[in-house]
């Protein structure tokens, strides 16, 4: 493709190594392949992909594409297809209710829970009008099939919590969702990548049903707010906030309960890398959801390297989180929310890909560290 000063392409990579607790040491690579042409930002294409396997039992893979301005139009379109296998996924109970204290040495897996989940997406949004006051039309699809279990072994791990609460038969959480989601979205950010100041809002609702091929059936609807504060006359500090409330009604199984809706997420309930950094992933699990998370980042030095620009920035954060398994147990669950905190790097590659190094703890987790390489901002 011919290189000009409008139009060029570029890419970012990392490789990945670290530990994270419950699933051991992991090594994997994340990198993105981009098109930056004037008038579009961040990028006008974008190719993103992600691979990671731990020697706990753990492996999850993606690939994303994300097109501005499709065929001229104003549209955005954001396929994604990816793959998981968790055998070391946690299960500490239901709601508020969840506790992975108390010792069963006689059962290691007593708080594991295994599955595999083959995923795909399409994801819409038509705008209605630009910046800097942006509203966007979105609707989406995904489907995700699961299977309890792994690759050579079906149904829960025996003597473990989550067979006790959801039964161990092979076919228990075994399926396909198949989700629509539709919603609008207004959007002040200065820029999308690493947005200094501005708000972003967002309001959908989804439903999966046996109508469009789904094994269940449910409604959901999320709501969510981000905001945007420059504290210094060059923005190089900012702080950056989100408030996140999301509720569902109906039969699915537990990693479609973990899900909260909204637009390009793929984060389960409070605890892991998006929301409840220091927690394990998805400690609590609910169909009420309600986070609030905080971030205070400063921009303190940035550099090229051959034709790429850097931006490297320090971040401390809180998360907190309040949720309930269902509607009808709120009155028997402690009103006791979740927090976890801590710091981390972001490095703001070619003004077009953020990577993101987070260490967080958790007075739940006895303050045990828990660590995150990932791409793109937590919001």
């Amino acid at each position: 493709m011919p290189q000009t000063k409008t139009a060029r392409l570029g890419y970012a990579g990392i490789p990945i190594l670290g530990y994270v607790s419950g699933f051991g040491m992991g090594f994997g690579a994340a990198g993105a392949l981009y098109r930056k042409q004037e008038g579009f930002n961040p990028y006008r294409y974008e190719l993103d992909a992600q691979t990671y396997f731990s020697l706990g039992g753990f492996q999850s893979h993606r690939l994303r594409f994300d097109s501005i301005d499709v065929g001229g139009l104003p549209l955005r379109l954001r396929p994604v297809v990816g793959f998981i296998a968790n055998l070391s996924q946690s299960f500490c109970g239901l709601g508020m209710n969840a506790n992975c204290d108390s010792p069963h040495q006689d059962f290691p897996n007593f708080y594991l829970h295994r599955y595999l989940e083959g995923y795909a997406g399409l994801e819409g949004r038509w705008r209605l009008q630009p910046l800097p006051h942006k509203i966007e039309f979105i609707a989406s699809w995904r489907g995700s099939y699961y299977r309890i279990g792994s690759l050579s072994d079906s149904g829960p791990y025996p003597d473990s919590l989550y067979g006790n609460t959801f039964g161990y038969h092979a076919s228990d959480g075994d399926g396909f969702a198949s989700v629509l989601e539709v919603g609008l979205m207004v959007d002040n950010r200065d820029f999308e990548p690493d947005p200094k100041q501005g708000y972003w809002v967002e309001a959908t609702v989804r439903e999966a049903s046996r109508y469009w091929g789904s094994s269940w059936n449910y409604v959901g609807g999320n709501l969510s707010f981000r905001g945007y504060w420059p504290l210094m006359p060059n923005k190089r500090l900012t702080l950056a906030a989100q408030v996140l409330l999301d509720a569902m009604l109906g039969e699915s199984p537990l990693q479609e309960i973990v899900r909260a809706g909204g637009s390009g997420r793929y984060f389960n309930t409070f605890g892991g890398q998006e929301i409840g950094r220091g927690l394990r992933e998805q400690y609590f699990p609910g169909r009420l959801k309600a986070y609030k998370q905080l971030e205070l980042r400063y921009e303190f030095v940035d550099f090229s390297l051959w034709d790429w620009k850097f931006n490297l920035s320090a971040t401390s954060f809180a998360d907190f989180g309040v949720v309930a398994w269902s509607i009808h147990t709120l009155n028997q669950e402690p009103f006791k929310p979740a927090i976890g905190f801590g710091g981390g790097l972001r490095l703001l590659w070619d003004r077009a890909v953020m990577l993101r190094f987070d260490v967080g703890m958790s007075p739940i987790e006895n303050y045990a560290p828990k660590f995150y390489l990932v791409i793109g901002n937590a919001f």
